[in-house]
């Protein structure tokens, strides 16, 4: 089982870090993970459900927690609201994607991803509500080559406002993950910031 240390990092990096080493295991693996923020344990057990991971174990032993995630297949919902709402919000975007394939000119250039579909949401919301940043990006589906089960990313045609409203979000503890570039060959790389 892989072991992630996330001592010394506060909310929202150790979400983040969890998330990705969560991606790069197979689903039904586990990951151990190390933590001393005082947060830590409800951002998890959130975390956890929002995205559809299961979090087997939470324990503190010697001054610092250990949880114990299992992979899970991405958040399907819970009950028959959950499951229209997220289905709801997948069209959506599906719909908002496949307008933009037929006018490529608008394509986004840069996709920001996130820790969660519902991290993503709050995000969306604050900078439109807190912000009034409802211009520089468009919502839509992760590609499946960043990751194979459901989620969003906001969409941007300028490294700019890409980079702008990455740091604006971490600067205010919304746990962001990368930065993509969109190219060719639908790769995704991480831009380096």
């Amino acid at each position: 089982m892989k072991e992630v240390d996330t001592r010394g990092l506060f909310c929202p990096l150790p979400l983040t870090i969890v998330s990705k080493n969560l991606k790069e295991i197979p689903v039904g693996e586990r990951l151990k993970i190390l933590a001393d923020d005082k947060a830590f344990k409800k951002d998890i057990e959130i975390w956890a459900y929002e995205t559809g991971n299961k979090l087997l174990e939470f324990k503190e032993e010697n001054g610092y927690y250990v949880a114990i995630i299992e992979r899970g297949k991405g958040f399907k919902g819970e009950n028959i609201i959950d499951k229209i709402k997220f289905i709801s919000l997948g069209v959506k975007l599906h719909f908002i994607k496949h307008l933009l394939d037929l006018f490529p000119p608008k394509k986004p250039k840069y996709l920001l991803t996130f820790v969660s579909v519902a991290e993503g949401l709050r995000a969306d919301k604050w900078l439109k509500e807190e912000k009034n940043v409802n211009n520089k990006y468009i919502l839509l589906p992760v590609p499946k080559e960043i990751y194979p089960h459901c989620g969003l990313v906001f969409g941007f045609l300028n490294k700019e406002d890409a980079i702008n409203i990455y740091n604006l979000l971490k600067e205010n503890k919304f746990a962001v993950e990368d930065i993509h570039i969109v190219d060719k060959d639908k790769k995704y790389p991480v831009l380096k910031i």
